[in-house]
């Protein structure tokens, strides 16, 4: 006796690729949009604490001072984003060209706990001077690290 095989009827097992890739796709969109709100620099400081200070990320520009030696008048370095200002001439310069370009820029000043309070004002004195009227000072809560 000879059966025949119906082939017609045969069940083939796969598996679905596109729910996979969609999840997948979602995830990725997800962590990529969530990491651009977490504020990281290279420049370590350690940032005052404020009662009452709220989140600024839509930030333009950082000007970080750091204690310390070194800088235009060698009492800490002074960063324009990343950039080490090396003296006063070349922050007024850097400063100018930036509000030429972004007249409207949020600027935010980290200044290091430890540096002079007079520090961190002729900062900013020297920021209304050239012109940018929108900048705020970096602090955080009491009990954040």
């Amino acid at each position: 006796m000879k059966f025949v095989r119906d082939d017609k009827r045969k069940v083939k097992a796969n598996v679905e690729m596109t729910p996979l890739i969609d999840v997948v796709f979602q995830l990725l969109i997800f962590f990529m949009l969530s990491s651009t709100f977490v504020v990281q620099t290279s420049i370590p400081i350690e940032v005052p604490q404020a009662v009452g200070s709220t989140s600024m990320e839509a930030k333009d520009v950082t000007i970080t001072l750091q204690p310390g030696s070194g800088g235009p008048d060698d009492e800490g370095k002074i960063f324009f984003d990343d950039v080490e200002i090396e003296d006063w001439q070349q922050f007024t310069d850097t400063l100018s060209e930036f509000n030429e370009k972004q007249p409207n820029a949020l600027v935010l000043v980290r200044s290091d706990k430890n540096v002079p309070f007079g520090r961190a004002v002729f900062v900013m004195g020297l920021l209304s001077e050239i012109g940018i009227e929108r900048y705020g000072v970096v602090a955080q809560q009491p009990g954040e690290e």
